[in-house]
Parts: structure tokens; C-alpha cells; sequence
């Protein structure tokens, strides 16, 4: 049967020679169709797109790689969609130069731009082929660079943890483990800031939905304490600030909830970022964490002792490492929480007397700052006040709080016989 031969040459290969071409047709009985394809070119393409994944990979950060690759599917479509469209970009230029050759050398009128994409055997065709498949790298090269750049990648984390909200109230465990895992080992400062953002849009969308009763942000408040204390590098001042916005926003909605596991959940958050903050020296730091414990009035017994012990722990921790004005401020917020439990025994009056004793061990003028709080002993504790400080002398005893201990020792013996004058 008459049929159709195609001959592709390369552009570096040089022109078959006309004869032939005749003579191959007349020997098998087929017309040929001379296509001078730019294969070298195309190729070149071809390879840029199939390597182009791979370089992008390479230039990102390693925690950005690891999500990347971890979503395999996203991967594969990013990579094989811009080289699919260019083969049938290819395809197409093939098929139309064949359908020009064709019509030219059957002897018809064909048109202008048939006769324009046929010229110079079809070079003006396969140079529209080429900038379009140009085109399309170039594109492919942008799409993937904003598709992998660290904003784009939290988004996404983003959007996919908040997908189950609205139907279980709570983010998707995988992406928001993801998200948290970003956070962990991204670079102190904006990296991780944008990432505790996206925490606190979260938590700010579990607290809107209807169903949310204070036990859905469990991995949310642990994940910040992973961000900004176990990852690579320590959270920065302002890391710790955007997080002690999330926590105080947090607390101020679960207070009042009927499960009170994310209230408490926060509320050591609290306390274990307040005391890290203290690494940094900036002071506006810390009282953030001591005001956001302040923002839960009006809590039931449960909520004070976990508020009390939170205090106690940043306040004795400010103590130690002679960052006064914090630890006056924790003393501060832990005296407004004993006056409202009034007279207070147990664990609550073992935090403040424990605080108090902190204070006692820094020289005279801690001494006297002290003595007017024991000197309202009456008004603060159930039980006498030797009595309230062997109670929290017993009670570090046996939470191994022994440093505390000692200064309660030693307190303990310096008033034995009375408390000491206040004045000079």
C-alpha cells in the first residue's frame, strides 16, 4: 500500500541530498516527507526539565527538603507535568511540520502560513516549537521556586492541618506534626516566626469552631515548646513573644471551658517558656508569660494550683538568675491569686511561701522586702505561719525541690524567735 516515509535530521547532521530523497521514494513506493527537526535543542529541553526537581531540591533548606519529598505525590506531578505538556508541545510541532510537508509536496495552494511554517524546511515552525517549550521551563522553573519556598510550604502545612476543623474540631495530627517538625529545626528569628503564626491561626480557628471544648490543642501547645526550646536553635526574643501571645489568647478562651486539658496544658507552657526566656536579656521578654497567667481570673481551685506552681517556677527561676524584677512581678501575680483563695494551705500556700523564700536569700534587702508578706501571715495562710513554712518545707522535700528547701531552712531559722524589724 502507498504510504508515507518520514526521514528526521538533526540541524547539525547537514541536508539529505534531494536525489536522494527521490530515489527512496521511488524504491519503496512511498512519498518522503523531509523534516528537519531540531532534536539537539529539544533534547537540551527536555534534560533542563527532567533535572530541573532535582537541582530546585538541592538549593532548598534541609527541613524544607524533608517535607518536600515526604509528599511523594505533590513531587511526582511537579515533576512530570511541565515535561508531559512539553512533549505534546513536541508532538504537535511534528504533526504539523508532516501535515506542511505533505501539503506542499502534493502540489495544492496551500496557504500563507502553511508556506511561512514550511520555509527554510520548517525552521520557523520548530523556532515557535522551541520558544514555547522555553516557555514552558521558564515557567516550571518559577512555579517550583515559589512552590518550595518556605512561605508557600507553611501555608500549605497550614491549610492542610486546618482541613478537619470544622468536621472533628481539632487539625490534622499529620500536617500539624509536620508544621511542628518545620518549626523544630528552622533558624531562630523569621523562620520560625512564620511558623508560630501559623500555630497561632490554628489555634485561633479550633477556638472559633462551636465544637471546641477546651480539649482539642494538645500537640499544638507541646509543638511550641518543641519550636522554640528542643529544635536546632533556640527561639529568638521575639519567638517567645509571638508565642506568649498565642498562650495568653489561649488561656483567656479555655478558662471558662467545661474541659480545662488545654488550660492547664498552656499554663505549663507557660511556665517552661517564661523560665527559657530568661536565656535572653532583654526584660520585656518575661513578663509577657508572668501577664498571661495573670489573664485567668476567676478559676476554680484546680486552675489556681496549676497557676501558683507556674509562677512559683518562673519566679524562683528569675530569683536565681538575679533577674529581680521579674521574679517581683511572678510574686506580684502570685500574692493577687492567694488573696482571692484566702486563707490558703496546701500546694498553693507552698508555691508563695516558697517564692518568698527565694527572695529571703538575697542579702538584707531581700530580707526586708519579704518581711512585710510574713508579717500578714494571718491574713494569707490557714495555719500558722512556722507551721505553713514546715509545710512547704516537707512538701519541696518530696517534689525534690531542694534548693527551695534550703532557703525555706534557712528562713525558718532566721524567724524562729520572731520575725526581724522591716526598717533600716
Amino acid at each position: 500500500m502507498f504510504g508515507t516515509t518520514i526521514l528526521l535530521k538533526s540541524r547539525a547532521s547537514g541536508r539529505l541530498p534531494e536525489q536522494l530523497l527521490k530515489d527512496y521514494g521511488a524504491k519503496w513506493g512511498r512519498e518522503v516527507v523531509n523534516l528537519s527537526i531540531p532534536i539537539d535543542a529539544i533534547a537540551t529541553v527536555f534534560i533542563f526539565l527532567i533535572g530541573l526537581p532535582a537541582i530546585l531540591l538541592q538549593t532548598l533548606a534541609a527541613e524544607l527538603r524533608k517535607v518536600v519529598v515526604k509528599r511523594r505525590r505533590q513531587l511526582i506531578v511537579s515533576t512530570f507535568a511541565p515535561i508531559l505538556l512539553s512533549l505534546v508541545v513536541a508532538a504537535a510541532g511534528a504533526r504539523i511540520s508532516i501535515l506542511c510537508s505533505q501539503l506542499t509536496a502534493s502540489g495544492s495552494s496551500p496557504s500563507k502560513l502553511i508556506l511561512f511554517l514550511s520555509g527554510h524546511d520548517g525552521q520557523f515552525l520548530w523556532l515557535i516549537v522551541l520558544i514555547v517549550l522555553l516557555l514552558i521551563a521558564g515557567v516550571a522553573a518559577i512555579v517550583l521556586t515559589k512552590k518550595w519556598g518556605r512561605e508557600r510550604i507553611i501555608q500549605q502545612l497550614c491549610s492542610g492541618a486546618a482541613k478537619s476543623i470544622s468536621v472533628r474540631g481539632r487539625p490534622v495530627e499529620s500536617e500539624l506534626d509536620d508544621l511542628i517538625q518545620l518549626g523544630k529545626q528552622s533558624h531562630s528569628g523569621q523562620d520560625k516566626e512564620l511558623v508560630l503564626l501559623a500555630l497561632a491561626a490554628l489555634a485561633e480557628d479550633v477556638q472559633a469552631n462551636p465544637e471546641y471544648d477546651g480539649a482539642q490543642l494538645e500537640e499544638l501547645i507541646v509543638g511550641l515548646e518543641e519550636i522554640l526550646i528542643l529544635g536546632a536553635q533556640m527561639g529568638s526574643p521575639e519567638n517567645f513573644h509571638t508565642a506568649a501571645d498565642l498562650l495568653s489568647d489561649l488561656i483567656i478562651s479555655t478558662c471558662n471551658r467545661a474541659n480545662t486539658q488545654d488550660l492547664k496544658l498552656a499554663i505549663q507552657s507557660v511556665s517552661m517558656l517564661g523560665r527559657a526566656s530568661l536565656r535572653h536579656e532583654p526584660s520585656h521578654i518575661q513578663p509577657k508569660f508572668v501577664e498571661a497567667l495573670a489573664l485567668a481570673n476567676e478559676v476554680q481551685q484546680a486552675a489556681a494550683t496549676w497557676m501558683s506552681q507556674a509562677l512559683f517556677e518562673i519566679g524562683s527561676e528569675a530569683a536565681e538568675r538575679n533577674r529581680i524584677l521579674v521574679a517581683m512581678a511572678s510574686l506580684s501575680k502570685l500574692e493577687s491569686l492567694v488573696m482571692q483563695h484566702a486563707p490558703i494551705a496546701g500546694e498553693l500556700a507552698s508555691d508563695f511561701i516558697g517564692l518568698l523564700a527565694h527572695f529571703w536569700t538575697h542579702g538584707e534587702t531581700g530580707k526586708k522586702y519579704v518581711i512585710p508578706f510574713l508579717a500578714d501571715a494571718p491574713m494569707f495562710f490557714a495555719q500558722p505561719l512556722v507551721e505553713a513554712i514546715q509545710s512547704a518545707h516537707a512538701q519541696c522535700m518530696q517534689t525534690a525541690r531542694f534548693k527551695t528547701a534550703d532557703h525555706l531552712f534557712e528562713m525558718l531559722k532566721a524567724i524562729k524567735n520572731g520575725l526581724p524589724k522591716a526598717g533600716w
